[in-house]
């Protein structure tokens, strides 16, 4: 990396880690076969699989670094309603029906992590606390609250715009030109949240085996 550009102090490595480390599994030899093969041990491959194991299959999921190695540990911690695509892109692709269940289907996804976390009992520090999107320009400002008045029917998330003068109550700064508030989305501590479903999936009779990429399907 350029010279100069982190400070001495800086480090490579999520904060996150700090109190709960990559995990060190125990190497196992790999079974000659399995009724499922998890290629990532992410959210994603660690959902799959406890899924599978619960349902009484033979399960063993695979990665190339520790588990969890990941954008699943290393992300920011919010968890929103949103899809990234917006419904009018959506449609162009896929028509406004399907659009509309996509859209959706990203708005239950934050209940549904909530109540997973609740049933499931892990101890990741997930809130609803709300998240602000700041506006780096005016013309952004303006665009994010079109785009909140403009709200498909039926789609609609509970949000409210936040000029600048009124910024210093959400952020305590004016380095942003304004921006909207989302009160429904959540936060959660990523590395506890992970760290959580790799014990459920262990606990489902899952073997999970990091440092052991997948070479070929």
């Amino acid at each position: 990396m350029p010279a100069g550009l982190f400070t001495a102090h800086s480090k490579m490595s999520p904060y996150w880690w700090d109190h709960v480390p990559r995990p060190t599994l125990p190497a196992k030899p790999l079974p000659a076969k399995a009724d499922v093969v998890v290629v990532g041990s992410g959210y994603t491959g660690l959902h799959a699989a406890l899924q599978t194991a619960r349902g009484g299959r033979h399960t063993i999921v695979l990665d190339a670094e520790a588990a969890g190695f990941g954008c699943s540990t290393r992300n920011g911690g919010q968890i929103s309603t949103s899809i990234k695509p917006s419904f009018e892109d959506l449609a162009r692709r896929h028509g406004a029906e399907r659009a509309a269940a996509i859209i959706r289907d990203g708005q239950a996804s934050l209940a549904w992590t909530g109540e997973f976390v609740r049933t499931e009992r892990i101890a990741c520090d997930f809130a609803v606390v709300g998240r602000f999107h700041a506006a780096h320009n005016p013309s952004q400002f303006e665009a994010l609250a079109s785009k909140i008045a403009h709200q498909p029917k039926g789609l609609e998330v509970e949000a409210h715009v936040v000029p600048r003068s009124e910024q210093r109550r959400e952020l305590g700064t004016d380095a942003y030109h304004g921006g909207v508030v989302y009160a429904r989305h959540a936060s959660i501590d990523p590395a506890r949240s992970h760290d959580g479903l790799l014990r459920l999936v262990a606990a489902a009779g899952a073997d999970v085996q990091g440092h052991c990429p997948a070479t070929g399907i």
